[in-house]
């Protein structure tokens, strides 16, 4: 009986070539805590890279994605991930938040609603 054929693995494009070389976003700095939300609409994705048009379709508004859960389900190690996402930012495609500030995070709704979210995965 003939073994089931494997499939072919996954050909990843390499990190220099994600971020051009890069080392750093040329404006936009990123935390790794940073909230991103898409920017534009999903069929005004289609001539992006596909890296690109992945990190939009993860994080749509008006919830979206902190940094490193970003690079964390896409693979890519933080530093690039920023670089990528610093780029994303200075074009205009995603928008890009920090994290909540101390006197933030005491809000009691908000805190109420974070628990029910966490208790429904």
């Amino acid at each position: 009986m003939p073994e089931d054929p494997q499939p072919a693995p996954r050909r990843r494009t390499r990190l220099y070539a994600l971020t051009d070389g890069r080392t750093a976003a040329p404006h936009t700095v990123l935390t790794m805590d940073t909230t991103i939300t898409a920017a534009v609409a999903e069929d005004a994705r289609g001539g992006l890279p596909t890296e690109w048009q992945a990190v939009l379709a993860m994080c749509p508004a008006p919830g979206g994605l902190a940094v490193a859960e970003i690079a964390a389900r896409m693979h890519i190690r933080l530093t690039p991930m920023t670089i990528l996402l610093g780029e994303l930012a200075d074009r205009g495609l995603i928008h890009h938040r920090p994290p909540l500030e101390g006197a933030e995070t005491t809000n009691v709704h908000l805190l109420m609603r974070i628990r029910d979210n966490l208790a429904r995965i």
